[in-house]
């Protein structure tokens, strides 16, 4: 149920069931451990008020998780089928949900070969010119210069880009490895 690594299809799903999950126990465990002893003791001067106040801190970070992931929406199954049909060889991840200090960006595909980057967004309220240059200065901080970003916002124009790519890589396949766990690590 949770097995979906960054990357994988259905990858928000899984976190949000997750997420949700977590939250909600850890939400009980505080609870529980507040109200227990305080019942048991009559007072809530005690040890336990101090562990459940400090629990309180992994709640709120799992808290704000979850609801990052309950805005998030993944890559829809039509659009998976079609880029599945187009992206060939190509190295490719999908549910990216990019963050930035201002705006976040929702990428329900993006595909690497040479030195293009393209992503599609299925999010009309995405700013793609944002969103390719804070990709862009991501890469560039981390070593990976001379690179072009596209984000599309329609289907049919990506996935001529993704044959485009797939033409482009031909025999020589290079590895996006060290690309991809840098946008993994911008990415919810």
């Amino acid at each position: 149920m949770f097995g979906k690594k960054k990357g994988e299809f259905g990858y928000i799903e899984a976190g949000k069931k997750k997420m949700i999950l977590l939250t909600a126990l850890m939400l009980i465990m505080v609870l529980l451990l507040y109200f227990v002893p305080l019942w048991y003791f009559g007072t809530n001067k005690n040890l336990f008020t101090i562990l459940a106040a400090l629990g309180c801190l992994p709640l709120g970070k799992s808290a704000v998780s979850m609801v990052m992931f309950l805005r998030a929406r993944g890559c829809s199954p039509q659009v998976r089928s079609a880029v599945l049909a187009h992206a060939g060889e190509v190295s490719g991840a999908y549910d990216l949900y990019m963050t930035s200090y201002s705006k976040n960006f929702q990428l329900s595909h993006l595909a690497a070969a040479g030195k293009n980057v393209c992503a599609f967004t299925e999010t009309a309220s995405c700013d793609a010119q944002a969103g390719e240059k804070h990709i862009l200065k991501m890469m560039e901080d981390n070593g990976f210069h001379g690179y072009t970003v596209k984000i599309f916002y329609n289907l049919d124009k990506y996935v001529k880009r993704l044959d485009e790519l797939n033409a482009l890589q031909g025999e020589s396949r290079k590895d996006f490895s060290a690309l991809f766990r840098l946008l993994y690590s911008i990415s919810l």
